[in-house]
């Protein structure tokens, strides 16, 4: 006990020496990154090995499927050769002597007709041939004589064994025969001994060996095939592969398969390779999962133990400092405390103590000095306040007694000229509050649009239409006007030709549209796409960088008042007029 006592009061002695980003270091090291270099290393041996028994799978995989193409090919060879071994029409036509060549070609017709010889030879076989020692048969397409036969390897490895019945064999010729190229075959041979005969019969049918290759080829795997017959290699999935190439192979048992299988005297190997797996390998093929680890292992904790450690370290100087810092009549507080942690109380308590110390230091006439410039800069403002007000009230006075002056001369449409100019200069004035009903607008609107009709004339003409439960739904003060005054400045006053200009406010599918549209010359598609990307994408800056800021102040202030829940598309035809839609969503608005 008393040793361990000894080491625990060194290491907190050693400890306490040590600076905060060093405790920090040390914490990382032992609590964290040991315990995951351990883990990581435990899980990389797991993932090699789990590499190497999915190889494994892999080859036992193909390999079976290989055996059952071989079972399946060999088993339907057999059925077809059983087949014309207990055809009895095709028997006797193999049986009879025949006294002319006339004679055979008749019965050869009458046989083919009458058999399912000729269509079972064309199903799934490259070439059936039955060859008898018959003298009298002529060599033809399907019937040859047994002598043509002796020649060939596959005749005298199965005559070599007399008590054999069927056998399958992979040869290849080494002189081809110029009517046949393709000799590279496999061969399955039958004896024909249902029928008590003298004369001898064997049917053979020949498989090509680019048509096994182009099958096996079909078959999925995900490793390197072999499938050799005895010395020869059928098939390889690799172009171009000999014996060299399978032997160099083999030499790496540790990622190789091999199954032996026998089959009517022919002995089968596949073989099935995966690459060599070793851990450089293992590294590359599993390289973005190694990076994550990496990441989520050292680099991320690393990062975050550096932030931990200046959250506390940078938090701690800052308090250090305050306490040594001050002159002879305030401690200065500590300003922008940062978190909510016991180091952040910490820092707030001694605000709070340098609050109430600075507070005691304060005196009455400071307190009183404090007040009278209270006082001053109060009594400043409401002077302003007063100031603003007379102005538009004195404005409003003068365009009135301007109104009641041109009423009593009789000029009656300079009178109302002057009442709607009021209207839209108090609406303009009044900015007590930003938003307005779209009631109020339309007031605002309607003022607008009629003086405009003193200016144009009959070149222009409008239409107000807003669903009554729209006019209660509060917009932005001035912003529907901005969109109507810019159709007319820029579509109906460069239009010589009378010229139209409709405001629509309905709702539709949850959403509240706002149409502004008149039929003036239109913009061209390109100067339409600019336009609405700057109305969806603007920004303080963008109004104080634009020479004409109106549209753009207004789709900014929607979308402010709208938390950029705010749509805006501009639809135009160059000569024929513009429309701009303003879509909001039904949850964000607010009516009065």
């Amino acid at each position: 006990m008393r040793k361990v006592d000894k080491f625990r009061t060194a290491i907190t002695n050693f400890l306490g020496k040590q600076k905060l980003s060093k405790k920090f270091l040390l914490m990382y090291f032992f609590c964290v990154l040991l315990p995951l270099v351990l883990t990581d290393t435990f899980l990389f041996k797991s993932v090699f090995e789990a590499e190497l028994n999915n190889q494994s799978h892999y080859r036992d995989i193909a390999i079976e499927s290989y055996v059952d193409y071989l079972e399946n090919l060999l088993e339907y060879d057999a059925q077809v050769a059983q087949a014309i071994d207990i055809n009895k029409n095709l028997n006797t036509f193999i049986n009879t002597p025949y006294d002319a060549p006339y004679d055979y070609y008749d019965e050869l017709m009458s046989t083919f007709s009458n058999s399912f010889f000729s269509t079972l030879s064309d199903i799934n076989q490259d070439r059936i041939v039955i060859y008898s020692n018959n003298p009298t048969m002529l060599n033809g397409n399907y019937f040859h004589n047994l002598s043509e036969a002796e020649k060939e390897v596959w005749y005298q490895k199965f005559y070599a064994i007399s008590d054999v019945n069927e056998a399958f064999y992979a040869y290849y010729d080494t002189a081809p025969v110029a009517s046949t190229p393709d000799r590279n075959r496999l061969i399955y041979i039958r004896r024909m001994r249902n029928t008590k005969s003298k004369i001898e019969k064997i049917v053979t049918i020949e498989h090509k060996k680019s048509r096994i290759a182009g099958e096996l080829k079909e078959i999925p795997v995900n490793c390197s095939m072999f499938l050799c017959c005895d010395d020869y290699i059928i098939y390889s999935t690799e172009p171009g592969a000999n014996r060299l190439n399978l032997l160099d192979k083999t030499s790496h048992k540790s990622f190789m398969t091999v199954k032996e299988v026998k089959m009517y005297g022919s002995t089968f190997k596949i073989y099935a390779f995966t690459e060599d797996l070793t851990i450089t390998k293992v590294i590359m093929n599993n390289l973005p999962i190694i990076f994550a680890v990496l990441l989520f292992t050292l680099v991320i904790p690393i990062v975050m133990m550096k932030m931990l450690e200046r959250s506390i370290t940078d938090r701690i100087t800052i308090l250090g400092k305050a306490f040594g810092e001050g002159n002879s009549d305030y401690f200065q507080p500590i300003k922008d405390i940062s978190g909510t942690d016991e180091i952040s109380d910490l820092m707030h308590n001694y605000n709070r103590i340098v609050g109430i110390n600075n507070e005691l230091t304060n005196t009455i006439y400071k307190d009183k000095l404090r007040e009278q410039e209270s006082d001053l800069a109060r009594k400043n403002a409401e002077l302003l306040a007063l100031q603003s007000q007379i102005n538009p009230h004195f404005l409003f006075n003068a365009l009135e007694s301007i109104r009641m002056h041109s009423i009593l001369k009789g000029e009656n449409e300079t009178a109302e000229m002057v009442q709607r100019l009021a209207v839209m200069e108090r609406q303009n004035v009044e900015w007590h509050d930003d938003a307005v009903t779209i009631e109020e607008e339309e007031e605002f609107i309607d003022a607008y649009l009629q003086l405009q009709s003193y200016r144009f004339g009959e070149r222009i003409s409008f239409d107000i239409d807003i669903d009554e439960d729209c006019k209660k739904i509060r917009i932005p003060k001035l912003t529907l006007v901005t969109f109507v005054e810019n159709a007319c400045v820029h579509g109906i006053e460069s239009k010589s030709a009378q010229g139209w200009i409709f405001v629509r406010v309905y709702k539709k599918d949850d959403r509240l549209f706002i149409e502004v549209e008149d039929t003036g010359d239109g913009m061209e598609e390109a100067d339409v796409e600019s336009l609405q990307n700057k109305m969806n994408g603007v920004t303080i800056d963008m109004v104080k960088r634009a020479k004409h800021v109106g549209i753009l102040n207004a789709c900014l202030r929607i979308k402010m008042m709208f938390k950029d829940q705010v749509k805006f598309a501009v639809e135009s035809e160059k000569g024929i007029g513009m429309s701009v839609i303003i879509m909001i969503p039904e949850e964000m608005i607010t009516t009065s």
